[in-house]
């Protein structure tokens, strides 16, 4: 199949107000409500005009952690980057999917830090124009997520960005078929309810979900859990001890991720911790079930010398870098520091996280399976556009957990236009269902079910309505509820 030629005409943002059904605290922030941005954009593939469509959340306090940026101006800067990168996009000559990627990676990258953002929040902006043109391109060639990379359909040539990955083909990296069926790994947050007694009757939410997680263990079957870290020892280690018990009583077995969200500037401080729940009884199986250790440093220091290899045997797990991945060689260059894992995300990058896939699987070939690896993390996908293409890029990966924790903190698709949540639940009925009122996502035995996103393009379905949500232009932070919407640094 010859490559196609797309050219950038230009799109536009709605944003619609997602308001948390519990808070969620993570790192610094504890969010209660957040903006959700759609970008439709308008592309010529081979001549031929489509629309294709991308959204995310406007995370304050995840790209950009610095304590003097409110979550107002986190959320500014990321619409900014975003407009950026479609006024680059627009004016890019006529390519294909990877010689647009790379031109704009570049430009974005460049004047993200120009103008005092960082290069993580340029990677969003990029991801969002870029996951826009690949749907346009699935539309136009009736082409799946997996099918396009499976027939290179976006033209990547890893050699011309890692020499090691000259004449790899993507497709080389993928499962036979993608897959059907993810099992979700569950976000435990800093503030998140552990059992019952952590809720006061008044503030029980009784809207049919579970609220604490023995709850979600019990209803939800749930055999992943992904643990935050506060990097506060003392109740770090009470916490897990609290977590570890409610795990031992349901007599299953679990697999575990623990992410430090940037809580340390020195590893052996991290590696104490760990030391400490290596030392303690009531942790022994806790332990053993760690499958990585996803970010513990702060991404100034994370990748700026080589890991300490005495903290390494202490902490006896492998280090992910996830917050450090701002740029397209980071993971390269966190290989040769003593880091295994990178973690997927959609906001980073599409082809990003395919070439790492390329990159893990070269030097697996010398190395041995499994040895360096990719994750798949969230940064709160809400359904449908963000969840459902996340979702089929990790299906296309072939990663077998997921972290998934939109279907947690919010309430199922209620951020959604009715007219949308039914078509959702229409076209994709392994993934969604009714609870009550509202249309969920829907997790059985601890999974997700799949197989609707091998449709063309980003794997959903149905279209979003930006007529029904707000233009950029005219959305402010405060519609949010400023008192609700995030308390920098409080953790109330």
């Amino acid at each position: 199949m010859s490559t196609a030629r797309l050219k950038i005409i230009g799109g536009r943002i709605g944003i619609a107000n997602a308001f948390a059904r519990m808070p969620f605290r993570f790192g610094v922030v504890t969010m209660e409500a957040a903006a959700s941005a759609t970008l439709e954009l308008e592309v010529f593939v081979n001549g031929q005009p489509v629309l294709g469509y991308a959204s995310d959340l406007l995370a304050y306090k995840w790209f950009d952690k610095r304590p003097e940026k409110t979550p107002a101006d986190n959320v500014a800067d990321l619409l900014w980057v975003v407009e950026e990168a479609l006024t680059v996009a627009s004016a890019l000559p006529e390519g294909s999917v990877f010689s647009l990627w790379r031109q704009l990676d570049e430009e974005i990258d460049r004047r993200a830090v120009a103008a005092g953002f960082n290069r993580l929040g340029a990677s969003f902006g990029v991801s969002m124009v870029e996951r826009a043109i690949i749907d346009a391109l699935g539309r136009a060639t009736g082409q799946s997520f997996f099918e396009m990379v499976r027939n290179n359909a976006f033209g990547i040539e890893g050699g011309a960005v890692f020499p090691e990955l000259a004449g790899l083909p993507p497709a080389s990296i993928l499962p036979e078929k993608p897959l059907e069926r993810i099992a979700l790994r569950h976000t435990v947050g800093l503030v998140d309810p552990i059992e019952a007694q952590d809720i006061a009757s008044a503030d029980r939410l009784d809207d049919g979900l579970p609220e604490t997680l023995a709850d979600y263990l019990e209803q939800d079957d749930l055999s992943y859990l992904k643990i935050k870290i506060a990097g506060d020892p003392a109740s770090d280690m009470a916490r897990l001890e609290r977590i570890a018990a409610v795990m031992e009583r349901t007599g299953r077995t679990f697999a575990l991720t623990l992410d430090g969200n940037e809580q340390y500037s020195q590893l052996e401080d991290f590696a104490a911790l760990m030391d400490a729940i290596r030392s303690n009884p009531a942790l022994a199986r806790f332990y053993q079930s760690i499958l990585f250790i996803e970010q513990p440093l702060e991404r100034s220091v994370a990748l700026s010398r080589s890991l300490d290899s005495r903290a390494l045997k202490t902490i006896g797990k492998p280090l992910l870098i996830d917050e450090a991945d701002g740029w397209t060689r980071a993971y390269h260059e966190a290989i040769t520091l003593g880091y295994h894992g990178v973690s997927h995300k959609n906001c980073k990058g599409v082809i990003r996280s395919v070439l790492n896939a390329m990159i893990a699987a070269e030097r697996n070939r010398t190395s041995g399976k499994g040895v360096y690896f990719q994750s798949a993390e969230d940064l709160t996908c809400l359904p449908v556009v963000s969840l459902q293409a996340d979702l089929a890029v990790v299906a296309t990966l072939g990663i077998t957990h997921v972290e998934r924790n939109g279907h947690h903190y919010f309430q199922g698709l209620e951020h959604l236009p009715k007219s949308e949540a039914e078509a959702a639940l229409a076209a994709h009925p392994d993934l969604y269902r009714r609870e009550g009122a509202s249309i969920v996502t829907a997790i059985d035995g601890g999974a997700l079910n799949i197989a609707s996103l091998q449709v063309p393009g980003m794997g959903f379905a149905c279209l979003p309505n930006l007529s029904q949500r707000t233009r950029a232009a005219d959305w402010t932070f405060d519609s949010l509820n400023k008192s609700d919407a995030g308390h920098a640094g409080t953790g109330e």
